[in-house]
């Protein structure tokens, strides 16, 4: 049994290890510049030993998506733990979001510039891996909401699932923009910080109870 768990420790650390090759190559040169031989090579690993552990590069590049992804639902878990209502949640999870990007530029830039692309050509298994842990994310952000609606901090005339959809698509875009997007951004004298910082603030009212009663009011004037 001590064998098997210390041979089960060794494949992990040899995998880690080439993940972590493979997150330096890419940063430093770009995915698209960056060989499987030259991973292999920064892992100091053969290139068949590179293969056993993924089938292609797109699979390394969702290995690293994936660790990230987990790094991002652990943050937020621990940030929920002192929020004491739905909203105060779910503003969390966005600001999370945000800080979380602002921590990690480099894999953030090659999110929004391979990301797109890489996406479109996904193979079954890692399809599934991406949809495991973008369901880690949905569920705080479904608690989040249903906490608030029955709280009454959420608005409970817009459709749970609907504000969960539109808030994780409206965040993946705001944190992961194309890379015209930035270029557009500091064309108009706005940096991508600066960008992201005001993102709760239009997000907030939105899904507001006390921003649906003010405008209730304002119509009965």
């Amino acid at each position: 049994m001590a064998i098997t768990d210390r041979k089960q420790r060794e494949k992990e650390q040899r995998r880690n290890s080439i993940i972590i090759a493979a997150e330096r190559l890419f940063y430093a040169r770009g995915y698209d510049n960056v060989s499987m031989d030259e991973i292999a090579q920064e892992a100091e690993l053969s290139k068949g030993a590179i293969y056993f552990y993924f089938r292609k590069k797109d699979s390394l590049f969702f290995a690293i998506v994936s660790r990230k992804q987990t790094e991002l639902v652990d943050l937020m878990a621990v940030r929920l733990k002192d929020k004491a209502t739905g909203r105060d949640k779910l503003r969390a999870i966005i600001e999370c979001s945000v800080d979380f990007t602002k921590r990690n530029p480099e894999y953030n830039d090659m999110a929004c510039t391979y990301g797109p692309v890489i996406l479109l050509r996904m193979d079954k298994d890692d399809d599934k891996a991406f949809a495991e842990k973008t369901n880690e994310y949905n569920a705080l952000l479904s608690d989040a909401i249903k906490e608030g609606r029955e709280d009454g901090t959420i608005r409970k005339d817009l459709d749970a699932v609907l504000i969960g959809f539109y808030i994780t698509l409206i965040t993946i875009s705001v944190v992961s923009p194309l890379p015209t997007w930035k270029k557009a951004f500091a064309l108009s004298g706005i940096s991508f910080h600066q960008f992201l910082d005001s993102y709760s603030c239009f997000i907030d009212p939105a899904i507001s109870k006390c921003f649906a009663e003010d405008n209730e009011s304002s119509k009965l004037v």
